[in-house]
């Protein structure tokens, strides 16, 4: 006997599904914090759903752009422009202005949202268009399209379909897109929550930044843990050790420099709870791990690449481990040869 699959009990798996829930189940909890403004995940979706609404008459059915530090827009982009029926295109703050304008034109972008300290670099980078995208500024311009607009949430009748595209960048010639399908983000975004133990009482502090691998899934993965997102525009040792403190924050992710920077900085002193730290990019030094340790960060090593929704592997910690001494540790965790729990079996190939 056979079915067809249309006939049955099915619903395309998006991981914008995720603010849905969040809102339903967690609604009054704190969802956003950037600066001294909050947002509760029943407002951070009615932001989101009025951001789709504005977009909507502007995108054309072609993707949106965002340019951007780690704020509340790059957060709600990840739900606001899918949620308008179009990708969304995190453009990396680091880029050249023939760069961006590259990106820009190859991915045909209708709209750029930029943060006004970008200022510059977009009036070269759109200079050198002949078909300029719509161009929104965050902050009152931002704010006034949300004021107006009517939700909307528009969803993908296929899983696979486009959700996002994210340039690489540190390769010969070109920036080079890689397409994102909702299902794989979905998915993706559940292995990190099993992974990093994300809960709804998980305070995530943006050190990572969005635009990599959209921030390897976790503006999807908090989220669907109905944790509090903590925005943090730029890496400042100072600054995350403030927001460690006062925001109770229990994750960060980051490269190895990035925790060099936060161990070692003048304010680092011993935390009164436990911190979740992934990391990639290289593997950490065992000074490294022995300092973070002694601060109270647990650090996971990870392995990803763009072309894989971020990290596909990870050194998966045994239980058993925790007896062995310092050095063992060390090398136990710079490791990271697991597949994580929705990736295939890894492979290498050699040509």
């Amino acid at each position: 006997m056979t079915h067809d699959v249309d006939s049955l009990s099915f619903e395309p798996l998006t991981p914008t599904s995720y603010l849905d829930r969040a809102a339903a189940a967690h609604g009054d909890r704190v969802a956003v914090v950037d600066g001294q403004s909050r947002w509760t995940y029943a407002e951070l979706r009615d932001r989101c759903q009025r951001l789709a609404g504005g977009l909507a008459s502007l995108a054309e059915g072609r993707p949106v752009a965002v340019l951007a530090p780690n704020t509340h827009v790059s957060l709600e982009a990840h739900f606001g422009v899918p949620w308008a029926g179009v990708p969304l295109v995190a453009v990396n703050t680091r880029l050249s202005v023939g760069e961006v304008a590259y990106i820009l034109e190859h991915s045909k972008a209708s709209v750029l949202i930029h943060d006004p300290s970008f200022d510059t670099l977009v009036d070269e980078a759109l200079a050198r268009l002949d078909a300029p995208p719509h161009r929104i500024r965050s902050g009152q311009e931002y704010e006034d399209l949300l004021a107006a607009a009517e939700p909307l949430h528009l969803t993908p009748a296929d899983e696979r379909a486009l959700l996002s595209i994210n340039y690489t960048s540190g390769t010969t010639g070109r920036p080079k897109g890689v397409m994102y399908h909702h299902r794989g983000a979905f998915l993706q975004a559940v292995a990190m929550v099993g992974h990093t133990g994300l809960t709804p009482s998980s305070v995530y502090l943006w050190t990572l930044p969005m635009f990599h691998c959209n921030g390897w899934t976790f503006p999807w993965a908090v989220t669907a843990a109905a944790g509090t997102h903590v925005c943090l525009p730029k890496v400042d040792p100072a600054e995350i050790w403030r927001l460690l403190r006062e925001e109770g924050v229990t994750h960060l992710n980051g490269a190895p420099t990035v925790l060099s920077m936060i161990a070692y900085a003048q304010e680092a002193a011993p935390l009164d709870r436990t911190v979740r730290i992934a990391t990639g990019g290289a593997p950490p030094s065992p000074a490294i791990l022995r300092r973070t340790a002694e601060l109270g960060f647990e650090v996971t090593h990870l392995y990803g690449l763009t072309e894989t929704y971020g990290p596909a592997m990870l050194c998966d910690w045994r239980p058993e481990w925790n007896d062995r001494d310092a050095e063992a540790q060390a090398r136990l965790k710079a490791r990271q040869g697991v597949g994580n729990m929705i990736s295939c079996v890894p492979r290498v190939i050699a040509d």
